[in-house]
Formats: structure tokens, sequence, C-alpha cells
């Protein structure tokens, strides 16, 4: 399925922002790709929206440049430590980077949910211990089939530091052309992927809600060289304790995307 427009979601951004009614702490982890051990509370609904993105890809393949808008994730707090996530990406492409930026293809990626459950708060060097499960859907160009995830997740936090780190696996099913006698036809397979990040969260300043943070991920695909890369940035506790952020990243290999720019805020939602 391809989405060709996109009205519905900027309709459902509008009604998240509508219904917000108070703001509290947030602890979202905007602008990672990693996730935390950590859920929102019951009944309590979290807003992360990432309301810039642009990334540029060279190699393999086409070269491509990405605007992301809007990047939507929402968390929304169960019972036992549950948490029920839905998330997606807004895309802009330009295949062919000849001059002025081209829209060649729009549509929507990573597009999925997730139910996160802590299993054990730690203290000091004993961590949260989390798991995320869930399914992807199809919503790229050229997608038809509905993909799965699952993570474990480790939190250590002290005083000024709070470290995570993620490490799971998905499965990804790809076309490719295969020679039939003198004829070419398409094969679909299903590949195993290999998922890690950490992340390091350094608090500045408490009084001006001033943090540094970094990342370093990687994703390795069955058959394919692994894409892995660093993202360094900052994110700022602002007015009415909503968390704003900003963030660049590189990738560290030509099989990886050669940069790219994040931005968003993180807003809590409940009663």
């Amino acid at each position: 399925m391809y989405v060709k427009n996109m009205n519905s979601f900027r309709i459902l951004l509008a009604s998240f922002l509508f219904h917000i009614i108070c703001i509290n702490n947030a602890f979202a982890l905007r602008p990672f790709v990693t996730t935390n051990a950590g859920v929102v509370e019951k009944g309590k609904e979290e807003l992360e929206l990432g309301y810039f993105g642009i990334k540029e890809e060279k190699n393999p393949g086409r070269d491509e440049l990405t605007i992301e808008f809007p990047k939507i994730s929402l968390h929304y707090g169960l019972f036992w430590d549950i948490e029920f996530t839905m998330e997606t990406v807004g895309e802009f492409v330009d295949d062919r980077q000849k001059g002025d930026f081209e829209l060649r293809e729009q549509q929507f990626s990573d597009t999925a949910v997730f139910l996160k459950k802590i299993w054990h708060r730690g203290k000091g060097i004993i961590p949260n211990f989390a798991t995320e499960t869930g399914i992807l859907f199809p919503t790229e160009k050229g997608g038809e089939r509905i993909d799965f995830k699952g993570i474990g997740i480790f939190t250590w936090e002290f005083k000024s530091l709070t470290f995570h780190t993620t490490i799971g696996g998905a499965t990804e099913r790809k076309r490719r052309p295969e020679k039939l006698g003198d004829e070419e036809i398409e094969v679909e397979e299903t590949r195993e992927v290999f998922i890690y990040g950490s992340i390091i969260d350094y608090e500045v300043s408490k009084e001006k809600g001033l943090h540094l943070v970094s990342e370093y991920s990687l994703e390795k695909v069955e058959k394919q060289n692994i894409e892995h890369q660093v993202l360094g940035g900052i994110v700022w506790e602002g007015p009415w304790n909503m968390e704003f952020d900003a963030a660049t990243f590189w990738g560290l290999n030509s099989d990886s995307i050669d940069w790219g720019m994040t931005t968003g805020i993180t807003i809590l939602m409940g009663k």
C-alpha cells in the first residue's frame, strides 16, 4: 500500500494537539532511533512530534535526499507497566538531486504499532529492563507484507548520566529480480534484521534543563552489509515542561545514510 496523500495524518496530528489537557515531565527519547526502558503512566499519553528532518543517501543505489514531516509517535499508558505505541514518518523524496529539490515520491514509512512492558525496575548499576514487540505495516512504496520487530531494552540512571541500550531483531520482506530461463521474475524473500542501539544522555544543567545527547545505532540485514550511524545533539526542557530537541547524524560507511538532521518536540498529555 502506497500512501499518496497526508490529509488524514494531518487531521490526526491536529486532534492530538487539541486534546492536550495538562503537561507533565516528559521522558521520551526524541530524537533517537533507540528507545528506553520506561513507559508512560497509566491513562496518560505522550506525543513525540518531529516537525522537520532531512537526510541524504548517495550509496548504494540511487542518490536520495529525503525531507521528513511529520514524524509522529504516540504513546499511551496501559495497566501493569505496559505502553501502547503508534508511529509513522511522512517522507518527501528527491531521487534525482539535479539542481533544485524536486519531489519525486511521497509516502509514509516506519509505520508500526508496539507494546512495551517493563519487567524490572533497577537502581544504580542494576538497570531497568523492558521489552518492546510489534508489527510494521507496509506503507512504503512497493510494500506488501507486514513485518515483525522485537527488542530488549536496558536503562541505567545515575545522577547526571543516563544510558540506554537496545538489542533485538526484526523481519524484512523484499522483492528481488531472478532469472527463470530467459525470463526475469520477481521473487519475494524474508530476511532477518539485527538491531542495536546505545545512548548517552548527560544533564549539563538541571536548572536550565539542558542535556547533551549522543547515540550509536546499527542495523544488519541478512546477506547485506551493516548500516550504522552516530548522532549528536541537545535536548532542552522548555516552558510548560515541554522538551525540544535538535540533532545531526552521520553514517559510518558507504552503505549507511551520509548525513541527516532532525528537530522535534515531546509533550505529555494526561489528567
